[in-house]
């Protein structure tokens, strides 16, 4: 799938930078005398995206990190059959593409669902920036493990979990959760991706999806309004997750 133009977006609602997983590697360094922002060097800030907009391609050698600066992203990974799993989605403030750091390629492919935008970070750029400025590379230490921990409690919300119920439940609860400082909700989500990429990422068949939403809602659990979830018993949908 070929890669589309990016063009600079300014009428959109951006996550705070404060409440982004890049913020460590985008702040100036203070010192004793004086402030350096290096990170010009290296960053490019709100950078539009399309809907289906290819970030980079599983196999793709790493060149760049990235954060969702708004909307969403879903990372896809095919396999040796060449089926496409859904493995992850990414909301405002989270990282896309940092595992590469290490594996030197990226392990996924990232798509744009809808607008969207991100900031990017030029590894190369940065590298040569931190072998100047050790801190720029502490501060990349920082990032890396900030995102680890949300990695861990997003791969945590999923575990162990069997029944079709607890996935959904699971779901629900954790992309409420992880886009509740850019939604201001903390109850509801406009739901980014379609029932069958749902479906997809959590394992379950589409027609066993739909029939536990309609539980849900047969049960007052949930009220939907087109793509607009709202959690009506907050603390039986954690019941049924097992948070």
């Amino acid at each position: 799938m070929p890669r589309q133009n990016m063009q600079n977006k300014d009428k959109n609602n951006f996550v705070e930078c404060d409440d982004c997983s890049m913020n460590s590697v985008c702040q100036p360094l203070v010192t004793a005398k004086q402030s350096i922002n290096l990170s010009e060097s290296y960053l490019h800030r709100r950078i539009a995206t399309k809907t289906n907009y290819i970030l980079f391609n599983q196999s793709d050698p790493l060149t760049d990190i990235y954060a969702v600066s708004s909307g969403t992203f879903k990372l896809c990974q095919q396999t040796d059959d060449n089926t496409e799993n859904i493995i992850g989605l990414r909301f405002p403030g989270e990282l896309i593409g940092e595992d590469a750091l290490y594996l030197k390629t990226y392990n996924y492919t990232a798509i744009a669902i809808g607008d969207s935008s991100v900031c990017k970070v030029s590894v190369e750029q940065m590298t040569s920036c931190g072998q100047l400025i050790p801190e720029i590379q502490q501060n990349l230490i920082e990032l890396l493990s900030r995102q680890s921990y949300v990695r861990q409690r997003n791969f945590q919300a999923y575990i162990g979990k069997k029944s079709a119920d607890s996935l959904l439940a699971a779901f629900l609860l954790n992309i409420i959760e992880r886009n509740a400082s850019y939604t201001g909700s903390d109850t509801s989500i406009e739901l980014p991706i379609n029932r069958n990429d749902i479906a997809n990422f959590l394992g379950l068949r589409s027609e066993t999806l739909s029939r536990v939403f309609s539980k849900f809602q047969k049960d007052q659990l949930i009220q939907v309004k087109g793509k607009k979830i709202v959690l009506l018993s907050q603390d039986k949908i954690i019941k049924l997750a097992d948070f």
